[in-house]
Order: structure tokens, then sequence, then C-alpha cells
């Protein structure tokens, strides 16, 4: 796919304006999507953003498809802020990618450092040059690039030096990717997919949101995951589709188990984000008659990379076969493939790998052998193509779906003068995969104790980076 992504809608609401696109508190059909995201495009246009970087910084509701295509249909790329960052983290990562400007709302405004434009979209009344300062009119555009070549999106990650990067996907990347969902979860017009997963991440901004969009689909929007309530979505909205991290699944079959399974229209359940045990795929199954199916994927690569394929046989154990359009490869540490039941390093290519990250020149030559990308995950394929998870070798760990990297973590902390050294390390966690174990040594004469810690983390980290352990050594 080389068109841009924000005509994904255009042509939906030609083919099919009546459909419902979104339904949420405030639904809409397809023609009226595409009249949303119009009219923000022209709002932003009037105030001279023909290119350069915005932020978003938006829960699952639904002004985020109006922001999302709307920038992208200015020319703009997104700058995707999950609302669960710090200020601090939000700042580093608003001033790393030169973004001119957020969208958020009311409720997250406080994110946004001074002096940075802003528009609140719950509180926007179509007056937009109330919100944006005019400074954003030195765009920052990308020359003769085919508008598929084109930055789409920024999403900060890989974290592993103590300072997240951000990936820079293209129209083409994420447009291959969205194409491949399609394929391989057999998204039609029929479908509901329920957004439970964030749609500032890859995962749920492919899987959840442009995937079923490109289909014809009607998405529901979710801001915050509840397993009640999403248990009540799946009865009330018919919704055939959910995807989500193993954490959402031990959550929704627990929360089946109390309150009793929900008459549902599920036809297809996609897990990813983190490793996922046999003992909840067990459950999930038997708790709602459909297989939990395994896919795998990382931020730079649009994002999926494996999957079990909805149109063939679940492989309970694997995170299943190659994407449509992805090569797949298991590497030694000389780049040189090994052979299937080899452990090695995972390495992805195709039309769905990023462009590089920002600041870069280009692609990072560390981060890959030729053109296949270095995910820094272990994996091992089989004899028929599937491959099978076996660790992590560069140091980090999921929490709740989420990537932790000990450094980013223990840097926060280092910045603090009471404390002298960090160790950032985790133990296992049968709901939250994993838990954040913080080990502080505090400086000499410093006065230091585990509320202290724990007010310097909620400062400035993410709130799934914050220590569900901690201990002090003087």
């Amino acid at each position: 796919m080389t068109q841009p992504l924000d005509t994904l809608l255009a042509a939906a609401a030609r083919a099919t304006p009546e459909r419902m696109a979104l339904a949420a508190d405030a639904p809409a059909t397809y023609f009226e999507l595409e009249c949303r995201v119009r009219d923000f495009a022209d709002g932003l246009a009037e105030l001279g953003i023909r290119g350069g970087r915005v932020g978003l910084l938006l829960p699952n509701v639904p002004a985020f498809p109006t922001a999302f295509y709307g920038t992208l249909r200015a020319g703009a790329s997104a700058v995707l802020l999950n609302p669960l960052l710090s200020p601090r983290e939000t700042a580093e990562y608003l001033a790393d990618s030169r973004a001119r400007g957020v969208v958020t709302i009311e409720a997250l405004e406080h994110l946004v450092p001074p002096g940075i434009p802003k528009l609140c979209v719950d509180a926007a009344d179509g007056a937009l040059e109330t919100a944006w300062d005019r400074r954003l009119a030195d765009a920052h555009e990308d020359g003769g690039l085919a508008r598929g070549d084109r930055e789409a999106v920024v999403i900060y990650t890989s974290a592993m030096d103590g300072w997240a990067r951000g990936a820079r996907l293209t129209h083409r990347s994420l447009g291959a990717n969205l194409h491949g969902v399609v394929e391989a979860m057999q998204l039609t017009a029929d479908d509901c997919v329920l957004g439970l997963l964030p749609w500032v991440h890859a995962f749920g901004l492919t899987a959840t949101l442009n995937a079923p969009l490109s289909a014809g689909a009607r998405v529901v929007p979710v801001d915050r995951f509840h397993p009640a309530r999403t248990l009540a979505l799946m009865e009330s909205d018919c919704a055939t589709v959910v995807c989500g991290v193993p954490a959402m699944y031990v959550a929704l079959v627990s929360a089946a188990e109390r309150q009793g399974v929900p008459r549902h229209s599920l036809r297809a359940a996609i897990c990813g984000g983190a490793p996922l045990r046999a003992e909840v795929a067990r459950r999930f199954e038997e708790t709602f008659g459909i297989p939990l199916r395994e896919g795998y994927g990382i931020t730079e690569c649009s994002p999926v990379a494996l999957f079990n394929r909805v149109d063939r046989p679940n492989r309970p154990g694997t995170l299943g076969y190659p994407f449509p359009g992805v090569e797949v490869s298991i590497r030694d540490p000389r780049g040189e493939m090994v052979p299937p039941g080899q452990t090695g390093e995972i390495c992805v290519e195709g039309a769905s790998v990023f462009a590089g990250y920002v600041g870069d020149d280009g692609r990072d030559p560390a981060s890959f052998w030729d053109d296949a990308f270095r995910t820094g995950d272990l994996g091992v394929a089989e004899a028929d193509g599937a491959v099978r998870f076996r660790g992590v070798q560069k140091r980090m760990f999921t929490r709740g779906g989420f990537n932790v990297y000990p450094r980013e973590v223990e840097r926060a902390l280092l910045a603090d003068p009471r404390i002298a050294e960090v160790c950032v390390t985790s133990a296992p966690d049968p709901v939250k995969e994993n838990e954040v174990v913080v080990t502080v040594t505090a400086a000499p004469g410093a006065e230091l104790d585990e509320a202290a810690v724990k007010l310097i983390c909620r400062e400035r980290l993410a709130a799934y980076k914050q220590p569900g352990v901690i201990v002090i050594e003087h």
C-alpha cells in the first residue's frame, strides 16, 4: 500500500457511507467520520499545518480517529503519546520529536509541558485558532518523498540505553501491516472490533483501528479497560473480534468465572504484547469456546510479524507463522541463519519494517543484519515455519503488556541526588506477567524511605513502570 493511511476512510465513505464506523457515545458512520477528519485537517491547514509532527496525547475516545487521520490528512505525522506517561517523559518525547503542538483532552492537559501549544478536543468548539499557537506555521516538509514513503507515526520505544527512541513508521509500513492483519484475521465489513488496546501503541493502532476501518468494520472505542465492562460490551455490541495482552485475558476469564459468561458473537481472540501462558489460553478457550490465538510483533515492524491465522489450525504454544508480506529468520550472533530447532535472534524484513529512529540519518546499521531488523528477542523455528518464543537478549521485560526497560527506570531514579545506586529487576507475577523490583542505595547522609522512592517514580515514570517492590540499602 503506497497511499496515505487517511485515504482508507475516504474510500470506505464512498463505498458504504451509511455503515457505522464507530459505535460509542459519539457514534459515526463512515461518511460522518470522513467529514470530521476533513474538518479537522482543514482546521490544521488554516493554521499552516502542512507537514511536521503533531503530538496526540489521547485515550481510545471517539476523537482519536478524527485527530489521527485528520493530522495525516493535513500532511503531518502523529507522535503517539501514552496517557500513562509522566509529565517528564511527555516533555522528553515532545522535545526529541520537535512536535509543534499536542492534541489532548482536558483530563490529560496537565501532562503537556508549559509553552507547548495544545488543543483540547473535548473542549474545542471548532475554533482551533483559540487553542493553537501561530508558531505552528513553520511546517517541516518531507521534500519530494512519495506520500506512501512519508513518515506517518512516531512511537517511542526501545529504551535499552535509558533513553526511549522514536520509531518512525511510514504510511507504507503501516499500510502493509494493516493489510496483513485484514488477511490473517479475515476481517470483513460484518465484523465488530473492540478497541481495548491503546491506539497510541502500534498493536492497538494497527489491529483494532486501521485494519478494521480499512475492511469497513465497526470499531468500539474503549477508553479504559475494565473486565466487567468488556464482558458487557461483548454482548451489547455483538463484538466478533477482540485483541489484547495476556493480563487482559486473565482478567476477562476471572470476571466471567465470577459473573457468568456473556452471550457473545466472538469468532476471533488475538493475544500479543507478552508471552502467553498455556494455562491462560486453555482457560479462555474453555470459558468462551474459541481458541486464543497468539502472535508476535514489535513497534519497529508496524508491528505484527508472526501470527496464528484464523483461517488455519491454531498452534498453541507458538507465535504462529510469518505474517503476510513479512519474512522472519532466526539468526546467530554473527547474523547467520540457523536451522530449524536451534535458538537464535528473531529478525524481520519486509514492507512493514520502519524507516529508522528520530534523529538518525536513515536506519541504524546496528539494528539490522542486511535488511532484516534485529528484534532483540529469541526464538526457534519449527520445521513447518512456526516460531516459538525463547526469551529476550535485550535488557527488558513486560508488565501488563507494556515494555519496561530497567535502564530507563534506573536513569530516572539516579537523577535524584539522594540516590547513589539503583538496580532494577523483575519478579514473575501471574496477573501482570512481571512486577518491577527496585533496589536503591541511598547517598551518604541522605534520608530516603520507600515513600520518597515511590514519589520520585510517580513524578518521573509512566504508571506501568512504577515499582511494586522497593528495597532500600544504606
